[in-house]
């Protein structure tokens, strides 16, 4: 997964060396990944629990915990050899880290929460963007507290995490003697979800041209490519967009071969009782919505990436654990309630 005859900068490192070190140690075959990927996903869970204790209440974290063992996304994707099991624990790591670090930003936590950012990075290539939600967030933070203390957090945080990444930059460097920073595949996504054939999600339509280029100028030209296309029908790209979005948010598989009614039905009465209570969940919220800032962020950013990129259910699933808090918040009020009716 890291390196091909043709491309070795392709894909970030850290989920092909994650592979290699379960192969190593417990031999080539699924079932060790199966049972790695489903500790790692009972380990989100647990996550899920801090996270959502130091956002809003034990209780809280307890139901939002019990969501995501349910959860029948996060329960599939243990079985397959993609980024998204390790990824969703790495983020909920940074994001637990990150919330921690605000409440104590002492060197040891910054430090601790660069170096969980950059593996976050070095795990998936779109959260590049988070880079971003994480200045937004500090410097709108910064208009209500210190500015000096968060431009302090800012600066550390970013330091380590770019220390972190450093090494993987310096290997892409060594190969192909240009800058290649993470991977060279945001050309192929960009074009993927945007060329003449594209329906917003994958495409496997490339143009003869790449075959005679270098990884890096394949790269470069489909990003320059896909560039041209869109300013030559706006429109189109205007209407992407919207499916892109509707993508990302279905509530059933968008892709042919999960479209079965059963993967259907289990999609759409998991997906819309979370979605409907979440977003009751930031209303009742709304007060201290300043502590649920990077949450929003994260649901903005990561809903663009996808509007730009590629569509799919798939990307949406990182953001679900915070969605699932926002759930759990809902479901804890309801019943205190109800309870409390009873009582009368």
């Amino acid at each position: 997964m890291i390196s091909s005859p043709d491309r070795i900068a392709y894909r970030p490192p850290l989920y092909p060396l994650f592979l290699s070190g379960v192969y190593y140690l417990f031999g080539n075959g699924y079932w060790p990944i199966r049972i790695i990927q489903s500790i790692l996903d009972a380990l989100t869970c647990v996550m899920v629990y801090f996270l959502g204790r130091m956002v809003l209440n034990k209780q809280t974290g307890e139901i939002a915990s019990f969501i995501c063992v349910i959860y029948p996304f996060f329960i599939f994707f243990t079985g397959f050899e993609l980024t998204e099991t390790l990824f969703i624990f790495l983020l909920l790591t940074t994001i637990y880290l990150f919330q921690r670090t605000k409440k104590n930003p002492n060197c040891r936590n910054m430090i601790i929460t660069g170096i969980s950012l950059g593996m976050s990075i070095l795990c998936h290539p779109s959260l590049t963007m988070f880079v971003f939600v994480l200045l937004i967030t500090l410097a709108i933070s910064a208009l209500w507290r210190g500015w000096e203390n968060r431009f302090k957090i800012i600066g550390i945080v970013l330091t380590v995490t770019i220390l972190t990444i450093l090494p993987w930059s310096v290997r892409n460097f060594y190969h192909f003697k240009k800058f290649v920073p993470l991977t060279t595949m945001s050309g192929r996504t960009f074009w993927e979800g945007n060329n003449p054939y594209s329906s917003g999600g994958p495409c496997q339509y490339w143009p003869e041209e790449i075959q005679n280029l270098s990884e890096v100028e394949s790269d470069k030209y489909l990003t320059k490519t896909t560039i041209k296309v869109i300013k030559e029908d706006p429109t189109r790209f205007l209407k992407l967009l919207v499916i892109k979005f509707t993508r990302f948010w279905n509530v059933k598989p968008n892709y042919e071969g999960f479209s079965s009614p059963l993967y259907n039905l289990i999609s759409i009465f998991s997906y819309i009782p979370i979605m409907v209570t979440s977003i009751w969940g930031m209303f009742l919220t709304k007060k201290i919505w300043r502590s649920f800032l990077i949450f929003y962020l994260l649901f903005i950013s990561f809903t663009f990436t996808s509007m730009i990129f590629v569509g799919s259910i798939r990307y949406r699933t990182p953001i679900m654990p915070f969605m699932i808090i926002f759930s759990a918040y809902t479901l804890k009020w309801i019943y205190n309630k109800t309870f409390s009716l009873a009582k009368k």
